[in-house]
């Protein structure tokens, strides 16, 4: 996967900067991604190609650009301080001053940096930004959006001559640095990989800058002509001299290498690179500048720029096109691939100074992941969330602190419905009730209103009625005739009512609807199909049958929220290890959470353990998948939970409730993994991201959201660890 740098073609190549139309500069800034999760050598090698793919395309100048600067989690520690101070909640301030303590700890062990991203490309007035936009994003696969480039210092610098030519700060400094350009005045003929030798600079843990211009793409057939010139210069040169020349050997041999892969398809390109070292003081700046130049000097000529060059060569973190900025610039010819591999940097994502939740740290850099999941910055817009690991992977503590800090920091509450009574610890930290479900002390009517609209409500309750009876009603003449009469039945006791002002102890009961069928029918044979569905059903779910008095009761649970700021918890662990009546429960405490959630706006999180207990049944999942659609309009954010991943994409009605939880929170699956490698839903996961899904390790996971996909650690402050430890 290693492409060498073509040497000394120059002079037959030629640097001169043409003369093109009047092109306009469109400038973007890049997501970072996480380069080692390409580690695998098939990975790297998909990469290279789309990233040449997406060079060779470039008709006309291009710059990319990288800044590592210092940073902090400052931002996330004085949100969080406002948030104390603006909530009247005691719990929720002490609960923050708890993170503020955590935060800062975490910023004075940490030496954190930021890395930015950008691309600049030079096109005809009349392209939109749309179009190079687009084609950046595709070929990188992170995400690319149109804006401005950071400066690379601000205020008034000066020209410092001295032994080490460098810019310094006008007046007082005010916490600016120094600066030292640098500049490649010659590529090696050696082997490059993404990491090696210009992506391994920034693991120095220094303010740097780098910016990799490409101010021409040659025509295929003038690079033709020019390599295959050299090509035949050399060997005449070879013919006709008799001591060895292994440098012209070897130039002949890297120049038809080139040359076979222009005639691939590949491009020629003219390169050059400026680097942009930082340093509060001269000594320190030296011995930085040393170090830069010491790690390339296998690979590169590179120089410090001298007098008014470094000025110039500053100039390049900007848009100012090349032919402006020097007349015969320092390039060298390198063909896609191997320009592909000087942008490795593109892959070294670092801390981002935020305020949001944070999710994890970053198992290769340390660095902590914040990610703002309720994008505040549209008025706490719900995204949906799907998570997936076995028993003992880390999800209930990973979850736990999920909840906590959610609580905290934006003042959402949660329902937390699951069925191994680990809700109780949760409940414990929060000083609040759990409500443990019991099929002999707990009553959920199925007739209590979820919808505003008769129809809706009613193929809900019948949707309920399937499961207990466990048989759809529908698709024969006998279903057909069943399912018309529970309609009618129900639809006398809604009919004249108010469906969304209806309270739980309006709700007709099971036995009232079941006196009411048994009365149905306009002739004897339909007359004696309802009394006795109505019998059957009476037998389930009324007296002394094994629904009873789970379901014929007016409803005993509290669903109303007490408090904008209330959490609940809901758990099943109490109930029998009846499959049908759990998936109730949970169809119940959903239908009833929908409910109030329908009427009101304010966000919330629900999270579903096991949610396979509904899946499993077609009719609820066909009212999961509905609530789904429905809560996300009302800013409720669901977090589905399970062990396997392919009980979410295994069928197609599972699917959708998949694809409608765009955040993917993947831990251990032991034995699921070759979904991450048949499904379709996966297919831009490299084999590196299939490897580490099948060896993650406690309380490790893998993280995809719109940002790109991160495999992180769970992070948790002490107080945490205090409060969830054990689970």
């Amino acid at each position: 996967m290693v492409t060498r740098a073509l040497p000394k073609l120059r002079s037959a190549v030629g640097t001169t900067v043409l003369r093109q139309p009047k092109l306009r500069p469109v400038s973007f800034l890049i997501e970072p991604f996480d380069l080692f999760l390409y580690g695998e050598e098939g990975a790297l090698r998909a990469l290279q190609g789309r990233f040449a793919a997406f060079v060779r395309a470039l008709d006309g100048p291009a710059r990319f650009a990288t800044w590592h600067m210092p940073t902090s989690l400052r931002p996330l520690i004085d949100w969080t301080v406002g948030e104390a101070a603006r909530t009247a909640n005691p719990w929720r301030t002490s609960i923050l001053m708890e993170y503020r303590q955590w935060y800062e700890e975490l910023e004075r062990a940490g030496d954190f940096q930021q890395a930015l991203c950008g691309l600049t490309v030079w096109a005809k007035p009349e392209t939109g930004a749309a179009s190079p936009g687009a084609a950046a994003q595709a070929a990188l696969a992170t995400r690319v959006v149109e804006a401005n480039w950071p400066p690379l210092a601000r205020g008034e610098y000066r020209i410092k001559a001295g032994p080490l030519w460098h810019l310094e700060p006008v007046g007082r400094p005010s916490g600016r640095p120094l600066l030292c350009l640098l500049g490649t005045y010659s590529f090696k003929s050696v082997e490059w990989t993404f990491f090696r030798p210009l992506a391994g600079l920034f693991s120095m843990g220094v303010p740097l800058g780098m910016v990799v211009d490409v101010p021409r793409t040659w025509e295929s057939h003038e690079a033709v002509s020019k390599l295959e010139g050299v090509i035949t210069a050399m060997q005449a040169h070879l013919a006709t001299t008799r001591a060895l020349d292994t440098a012209s050997q070897r130039q002949v041999a890297d120049a038809s290498a080139a040359l076979a892969e222009l005639h691939a398809g590949q491009a020629l390109h003219d390169v050059q690179i400026k680097i942009a070292v930082a340093a509060d003081d001269a000594e320190t700046l030296k011995a930085r500048v040393e170090e830069v130049r010491g790690r390339l000097r296998p690979y590169l000529g590179v120089r410090v720029e001298v007098g008014a060059d470094q000025v110039r060569a500053a100039r390049y973190f900007s848009t100012e096109p090349t032919a402006r900025l020097e007349g015969r610039p320092s390039t060298w010819p390198m063909t896609s691939p191997a320009l592909a591999l000087t942008l490795g940097f593109l892959g070294l994502r670092k801390l981002e100074p935020r305020r949001g939740i944070v999710r994890g740290a970053s198992a290769g850099g340390g660095w902590p992941y914040i990610y703002d999941d309720w994008e505040t910055s549209q008025g706490k817009k719900a995204v949906h969330e799907c998570w997936v690991g076995t028993t003992g992977a880390g999800k209930t503590f990973a979850l736990n602190c999920y909840l906590s800090r959610t609580l905290a920091h934006y003042g959402i509450p949660f329902d937390l419905l699951e069925p191994m009574g680990h809700g109780q610890m949760l409940a414990a930290a929060f000083n609040i009730r759990a409500y443990s479900l019991s099929a002999r002390r707990t009553s959920l009517n199925p007739h209590d209103p979820v919808y505003g609209r008769v129809g809706e409500q009613i193929a809900h309750v019948i949707r309920l009625y399937e499961t207990f009876l466990q048989r759809p009603l529908g698709g024969d003449p006998a279903g057909n005739i069943q399912a018309s009469l529970l309609s009618q039945a129900l639809y006398r006791h809604y009919q004249g009512h108010d469906l969304r002002t209806m309270t739980p102890a309006q709700a007709p009961l099971v036995e009232d609807v079941m006196d009411t069928l048994a009365g149905l029918g306009e002739t004897e044979r339909i007359k004696a199909m309802a009394r006795e569905f109505a019998e059957e059903i009476a037998g389930l779910a009324t007296g002394s049958g094994p629904y009873g008095h789970f379901l014929n009761g007016h409803t005993s649970v509290d669903f109303s929220i007490a408090g904008e700021e209330q959490p609940r918890i809901f758990t099943f662990h109490e109930m029998e290890e009846d499959d049908v009546l759990i998936a109730i429960a949970y169809t119940q405490v959903l239908a009833a959470l929908m409910r109030t959630a329908l009427s009101n706006d304010s966000p919330r999180v629900i999270a579903v353990d096991e949610v396979y207990r509904m899946m499993r049944h077609p009719a609820l999942l066909k009212f999961l998948i509905n609530a789904v659609k429905t809560l996300r309009t009302r800013r409720k954010k669901v977090i589905v939970i399970d062990q396997q991943m392919r009980v979410f994409v295994s069928d197609p009605a599972a699917r959708l409730l998949f694809e409608n939880c765009p955040i993917r929170v993947i831990f251990a699956q032991r034995g699921g993994e070759d979904v991450f490698y048949a499904d379709p839903a996966f297919a831009h996961y490299t084999d590196q991201h299939r490897k580490i899904i099948a060896e993650l390790p406690r309380f490790r996971f893998l993280m995809e959201t719109d940002e790109g996909i991160f495999y992180l650690d769970s992070q948790a402050s002490r107080a945490e660890l205090r409060r969830y430890g054990s689970s």
